[in-house]
C-alpha cells in the first residue's frame, strides 16, 4: 500500500514524463519532428474516435512556419487543404497536456501551446472542410458564402464572423478532447473595438469563440451543429457580443 501511494505521489509531482527530448523543459525541434512522426497517426485515430466519423486524405507535416508566416513568428500550426503543418520552432509548453504536473498546469494557467493540441486544432479545420463538401454533394444543403473555402473577399464583419466560428470550433474540439487549459477568467468583448482590436485577437477569436459555441454544440452534437453553423450567415459584431441574438435566428437543416 505504501509503495502504491509513493508511485501515485511521484506521478502527481513529476507528471507523465515524455519520451521525447526537452530543452529548458520545452519540446525541441527534433523532438517535435519525432513526436509527429511516431504519434501523428495515433492522434488522427483518436480524433476520428472522438468525432465518431472519418477524415479522408489528410497528411500531417512538421515545418518551420516562419517560412510561411514571416509576420507571425509564433504561429504554432497551419492548415492547408488536406494538409496540417505543425511548427517545429521551440514555442510549445509540452508535447501533450498530460506531460505536465498539476503544479505546472496551475503555473501556466490558460494555454493551448501543446503539440498534440495544435494537431487536433488543425485537424478540426480539415473536418469542417470535409463537412462543407458533404453538405453540398451529399446533403444538397447550401453552405453560406462566407464559409466557402478558397474565397478571397474583403475583410468585414461577415468574414470576421466566419473565422470566429471556425476557430471556435477548433478550440472547442481541442478542449473537449482534454488537450488544452481553458482560461479561468474569460475575456468577453463589450464593444466592436474590443472585438476587432489586434491586442484582443487571441482572446476573442480563439478563447471567447469556443465558449460562445459550447452551449450550442453541447446541445446539437458536433457534426449536426457544424452543419447548422455553416448553413447560416455567421455572427455579426453585435451577435458576437450577444450570443442569444445569433443562436435564436439560426435556421436548422434536415441532416
Amino acid at each position: 500500500m505504501y509503495r502504491l501511494l509513493t508511485i501515485c505521489l511521484l506521478i502527481f509531482l513529476t507528471g507523465n514524463q515524455p519520451d521525447y527530448p526537452l530543452k529548458n523543459g520545452r519540446p525541441t525541434s527534433k523532438g517535435i519532428e519525432k513526436y509527429i512522426d511516431e504519434q501523428g497517426n495515433s492522434i488522427l485515430e483518436e480524433f476520428k474516435d472522438f468525432i465518431n466519423d472519418t477524415i479522408y486524405n489528410v497528411w500531417i507535416y512538421v515545418e518551420n512556419l516562419h517560412d510561411y508566416e514571416e509576420d507571425n513568428v509564433f504561429q504554432l500550426g497551419k492548415y492547408f487543404l488536406n494538409e496540417v503543418y505543425i511548427n517545429k520552432a521551440e514555442f510549445f509548453e509540452a508535447y501533450e497536456l498530460g506531460d505536465l504536473t498539476a503544479r505546472q498546469k496551475d503555473s501556466i494557467g490558460e494555454s493551448n501551446r501543446f503539440v498534440k493540441a495544435v494537431v487536433i486544432h488543425e485537424l478540426t479545420h480539415e473536418y469542417v472542410h470535409q463537412i462543407r463538401i458533404e453538405m453540398r454533394s451529399i446533403d444538397h444543403v447550401s453552405v453560406h458564402r462566407s464559409y466557402q473555402s478558397g474565397l478571397s473577399i474583403v475583410i468585414s464583419s461577415e468574414t470576421f464572423g466566419s473565422l470566429f466560428i471556425e476557430e471556435g470550433l477548433c478550440e472547442y474540439v481541442t478542449e473537449k478532447m482534454g488537450e488544452l487549459i481553458p482560461p479561468d477568467n474569460l475575456f468577453i468583448p463589450k464593444s466592436v473595438d474590443d472585438i476587432i482590436s489586434r491586442e484582443n485577437l487571441y482572446q476573442v477569436k480563439y478563447k471567447y469563440s469556443s465558449a460562445f459555441l459550447k452551449p450550442f454544440l453541447d446541445t446539437t452534437g458536433l457534426k449536426a451543429g457544424i452543419k447548422i453553423l455553416l448553413h447560416n450567415p455567421p455572427p455579426t459584431y453585435e451577435e458576437i457580443m450577444h450570443p442569444d441574438l445569433f443562436f435564436s435566428r439560426l435556421v436548422s437543416i434536415d441532416n
